[in-house]
């Protein structure tokens, strides 16, 4: 059987894998192989797309035999609200999947010699706070995180840095803030109330928000998350002082991000009916992090402000979508 140079991509039908594989077909003629429990909406996009666990040892020893894996984009995971109710499962799926990952490339280096870059979403989840701070958190504070789901980001970053000792393991990381996408529904996240907020306004339809309303995080588009991926991946490995990187884009509270959205959707109303639960992660995150090493290091910075965002992305797109 031949052997085929690859990049992989688990968790191909999520939200940053989807919008990862239309970024790759769009500039790069990289095959493609993706691994996720469901379909991918469009499979003509990969060279193969394999529906699967990546717990699964035997299907990715089989990944192992058959191709020649340049990268790992490792999006695979249980997010943060369905961990909490799940901690047990969270645990298996998040560590466990992610070392079954780490050790395709272990194999991989032994056996073809050749260099892996292996990409690893992180978290804002890994910080862990008892007060609001004003400052901005950076790479090092207050690594204590209060959920399963921030355990276990922080934990996988520390084996990629452990697998590291082996040059030819190249980890990257990135501990994105909140996302905000607008082709594809949130799922299973804490930093949702905001996405949740917007698409059912484009839906003309009220909102109960889960959080209250002086909530605030980090946030980001999904444009600038998957620019800020591709960026980190190509840069130099000399280039870098550090293996994992805090970017974000902007940090408006509940109160203000429903304010803005009234200005395009008049009608929209919201309620709040707090889940205590939910409300401790957003409190125990920060409300900010320092994103200096990201510049300083890769030359980071997004494109898209929350006015930009508004204008340019979320707007044209969500009334073209629901009209």
């Amino acid at each position: 059987m031949s052997i085929k140079k690859v990049i992989l991509i688990t968790g191909s039908s999520g939200e940053i894998g989807k919008n990862l594989i239309n970024h790759f077909n769009q500039v790069d003629s990289t095959s493609i192989i993706s691994l996720d429990l469901n379909p991918i909406d469009n499979p003509k996009k990969v060279e193969k797309h394999i529906i699967g666990s990546i717990l699964d040892k035997k299907l990715i020893d089989s990944i192992n035999q058959e191709f020649k894996i340049d990268e790992i984009y490792h999006l695979a995971a249980m997010l943060s609200t369905k961990a909490e109710q799940n901690p047990i499962i969270a645990n298996e799926v998040n560590v466990n999947g992610t070392l079954n990952l780490i050790d395709l490339c272990m194999k991989q280096i032994a056996s073809k010699n050749s260099k892996i870059k292996f990409f690893f979403p992180s978290s804002i989840a890994v910080y862990g706070l008892d007060t609001n701070l004003s400052e901005p958190i950076k790479e090092l504070d207050y690594l204590n995180p209060k959920t399963i789901y921030g355990m276990n980001k922080l934990y996988c970053e520390k084996l990629g840095d452990y697998f590291s000792s082996n040059t030819l393991f190249d980890f990257r990381a990135i501990r994105f803030p909140g996302l905000i996408s607008v082709n594809t529904m949130p799922t299973g996240g804490t930093s949702d109330y905001l996405p949740e907020m917007l698409h059912s306004a484009a839906q003309k339809k009220s909102y109960e928000c889960f959080v209250n309303s002086d909530s605030q995080l980090p946030f980001m588009v999904m444009p600038d998350a998957i620019q800020a991926i591709i960026k980190l991946m190509e840069i130099e490995k000399n280039n870098l002082t550090q293996s994992t990187y805090n970017i974000s884009s902007f940090n408006p509270t509940a109160k203000e991000f429903f304010n803005i959205i009234k200005t395009y959707y008049n009608d929209f109303n919201i309620s709040y009916k707090i889940s205590i639960n939910r409300q401790n992660m957003v409190d125990s995150w920060p409300s900010s992090v320092d994103t200096s090493k990201a510049l300083d290091d890769w030359g980071w910075s997004p494109e898209y402000n929350i006015e930009k965002a508004f204008n340019n992305y979320f707007i044209p797109y969500l009334k073209k979508t629901y009209q």
